[in-house]
Order: C-alpha cells, then structure tokens, then sequence
C-alpha cells in the first residue's frame, strides 16, 4: 500500500527552488527563505515532503506499512504540504507553486527532486545560539551530494539580512566558483560582497608569527591579501556594478567565516568536486560552518 499523491505528485519545474519539508517547526523557516528566493529569482518554487514507509514507526516493530499506520502519514503528509502552500500563497501571491510526497529515503527523494533545480533549500535545528546547528543525516547526505547548490537555512533566520553576502576564498577552483554565485546573488540582494581569508599558523624568516603589526605579520597578511585578489580578480572585474571587499584575517577558517558572517544575508561556501565518485564528503571547513553559521548557508559543489 502506497501513499496516495495524486494531487502533490508534480515533478521538479526546470531551474525550480526546491523546498525541503520534514513537518517540524523549522519548516517555516524554510518556507519563508525559498519563497523569497524564488521570487528574487523568477522562479517557480517546488514542495517537497518525502516519507519513509519502509521505517519502523515505534521500538516495537510497528512497520508504516500496516494500512492504519499509512492512513494516518498520509493524512499528515498531506497536511504539511498543505499547510505549507497555504503559506506560500499568503506571502507571495502570484508566485508558482508545486508539491510533490515523495516515497523512499528521504535524501534519495531529495536528490531526485533536486535533479535541474536551481537551488535545494533544507532547514536545521539549533536550541539557542550557544549551540551548534543540528544537521541530520538527510540533510547532511543531502547536502553532500546534491547535484545543485544547497543552502542550509537556520530554524529562526529571517529572509534578509544585512545585504551583505560573504564568501569564503581560499584560492581554489571551488572558492571562485563560490565566489561567482556570491556576486549572482549579490545582484540582487544588497549588492555588495564580502570575500574573507583566513591563516592561522605561519612561519615567516623562520619565526612563527604571532605578533600583529610586526613586519612577519604584515608579510604574511599581504601575502593572503595578494592570493585573494588573484583569485577573484577576473569575475570581479566582469562585475562592477556590486561592491566588493576583500578582508584578510588571522584565525581559524571555519570560525572566521561564521563571525564575519554573523547578520549576513549568505554566507557561501565551496566544497570539494566529486572526483571519482558522486558526492565526495563535506571538507572539515564546510562541515564547522554548517554546524556554527547562524545565517543562511550555501554548499557548493565543484562539477
């Protein structure tokens, strides 16, 4: 016995912003980011609750195929997606709108939904800001292996910020390629973007450097600066119309990235490319920032 989807069965609009749901209270959250962003856009936006049939409902080996077990997720599925359009429709009129209930994995839905999405939004959870973000392990596989970019929306982010969009560059491939979606979505947000590199331990003439104002410290910094300009040089030139600022800092990358971003609208992120296999882990960098950043985040893979 199956879930009855008929009237949430819509496949992904090409190029669509894609709404992760799970029935939780950070759906809103979710909701609220991908609505906006779709509309900044001008794209359709998609609804996307997946449920696991195949999953034990209780300790006590009650399987959700029992036919009693999958009226009632169906009645509840329907009313996330329900409830989630009416939402959507109230804030943004006008603006196009699909549902989808997918059955299975939850992240093998996901992936599938995300297939010529334009960005897949999932939500997290955080109990109060001295704590990390909560991922689970959909949204971890999700975001690790999506074949479009993921941004990770924190359960009480608004949908703007300061207008800022931060990005970190490290003088890899991945980082211009997050450079070049921060100055896409600068364009329409505030229009400016704020690059930040970081270093931590370097030795200079041979002396660890660790004084600030020294003439180590200010070769090494200048030496970052330098690799930073490099490397976003050309897009940035292609793009005079956004504001950009290049900020050098000592400290460690992760934990720079997510003070600097603190209020931001985004703070994107590149991560490895998938090499010889689809969906490489996250890298260390990628993972810390997910976990701490209080602002929406987005992954990006190198293809």
């Amino acid at each position: 016995m199956s879930i009855d989807a008929s009237t949430h069965d819509s496949p992904t609009p090409a190029d669509a912003v894609v709404a992760a749901l799970d029935g939780s209270r950070r759906d809103h959250a979710v909701i609220d980011w991908a609505s906006a962003e779709a509309v900044a856009l001008s794209a359709p936006l998609h609804l996307v609750h997946a449920v696991d049939l195949g999953t034990p409902l209780s300790a006590y080996g009650e399987l959700l195929t029992s036919p009693d077990i999958v009226d009632r997720i169906e009645q509840e599925s329907t009313r996330v997606v329900t409830e989630a359009r009416a939402r959507v429709e109230s804030a943004r009129p006008g603006l196009p709108v699909t549902t989808a209930l997918p059955t299975g994995s939850p992240s093998g839905a996901l992936l599938a939904a995300a297939d010529g999405a334009r960005v897949l939004v999932v939500g997290s959870a955080r109990k109060n800001r001295a704590e990390r973000v909560v991922l689970g392990t959909t949204s971890m596989s999700v975001v690790a292996h999506a074949p479009c970019p993921v941004v990770l929306v924190p359960e009480n982010a608004s949908t703007t910020g300061d207008g800022r969009v931060v990005v970190g560059i490290d003088g890899s491939e991945h980082s211009k390629l997050a450079f070049r979606h921060a100055l896409d979505a600068a364009a329409y947000r505030g229009k400016t973007v704020t690059t930040v590199t970081s270093w931590n331990v370097e030795v200079e003439n041979g002396v660890v450097v660790t004084e600030p104002g020294t003439p180590e410290w200010e070769s090494v910094d200048g030496r970052y600066r330098a690799m930073a300009e490099r490397t976003i040089a050309a897009d940035r030139e292609a793009h005079p119309e956004i504001t950009v600022t290049v900020e050098v800092h000592h400290g460690r990358a992760a934990d720079t990235l997510v003070d600097i971003a603190e209020g931001a609208d985004l703070l994107l992120v590149g991560s490895r490319g998938r090499g010889g296999f689809r969906g490489m882990l996250l890298g260390s960098v990628s993972q810390r920032v997910l976990a701490l950043a209080t602002c929406p985040v987005a992954i990006l893979h190198q293809q």
